[in-house]
C-alpha cells in the first residue's frame, strides 16, 4: 500500500488540469474565492476513485474513448480561457469571471483525462481496493492541490504589478493543461 500513497502523491502533486486551474483561480481569485474549487476537486476526485473501483468492470472501452474525447475538448476550451485570461481584475466579459464552484470542480473529474487515467491505472496496477485508494487520495490531495492554491495566490501581488509577466503565467498554465493531455 506505501507504493500506491507514492504514486497517489506524485500523480496529485505535478501539473495537470487541476493543479493548474486552481493556481489560475488562486492567481485571479485568491484563496478565499477559490475554496470551493478546492473543495470540489479533493472530495469529486476521491468520490470518482471510490465510485471508478465499482464502475471500471461494468464501462464499456467504447465510453472511455468517447469520455477521453470530451474531456480533450473540454480541457482545450478551458486552457484557452485560462490562457486569454484579463488581467483586469475586475473586468466584465473577460474570459474567466469567477472560480469554479464546489460542483463544476467536481463534474470536472469525471472529464479531466490526467483524473480519470490516474483512477484507472492506480485500480489496476496496485493491489488495492477502491476504497483503500480513495482513502489514500482523500489524504493526500488536501496538500498537493493546496500548494498550487497557495502558489497563485502568492503570485498574485505580484502579478499584478507585472503584466507582461502575468499574461505568460497565464500562457504557461493554459499550455501546460494542453501539454498534460499528451500524457493522458
Amino acid at each position: 500500500m506505501f507504493e500506491f500513497f507514492i504514486f497517489a502523491f506524485v500523480t496529485a502533486i505535478t501539473p495537470g488540469p487541476n493543479n493548474s486551474l486552481l493556481m489560475a483561480s488562486g492567481i485571479k481569485f485568491g484563496r478565499k474565492a477559490s475554496i470551493p474549487h478546492f473543495l470540489g476537486i479533493w472530495l469529486g476526485f476521491t468520490f470518482l476513485f471510490f465510485v471508478g473501483g465499482f464502475l471500471l468492470t461494468y464501462v464499456p472501452v467504447e465510453i472511455f474513448n468517447y469520455l477521453q474525447y470530451v474531456g480533450y475538448a473540454v480541457i482545450t476550451y478551458i486552457a484557452y480561457r485560462v490562457a486569454t485570461t484579463s488581467l483586469n481584475k475586475n473586468e466584465k466579459g473577460s474570459a474567466v469571471e469567477k472560480p469554479f464552484t464546489f460542483i463544476q470542480a467536481c463534474l470536472f473529474q469525471w472529464i479531466n483525462p490526467k483524473g480519470v487515467v490516474m483512477a484507472v491505472s492506480g485500480l489496476t496496477a496496485f493491489n488495492i481496493t477502491n476504497n483503500q485508494g480513495a482513502f489514500i487520495y482523500f489524504l493526500v490531495l488536501p496538500f498537493c492541490v493546496g500548494i498550487w492554491l497557495i502558489l497563485g495566490e502568492q503570485l498574485q501581488n505580484s502579478l499584478e504589478k507585472n503584466k507582461r509577466v502575468a499574461r505568460a503565467t497565464y500562457v504557461v498554465l493554459g499550455v501546460s493543461m494542453i501539454a498534460s493531455l499528451l500524457l493522458a
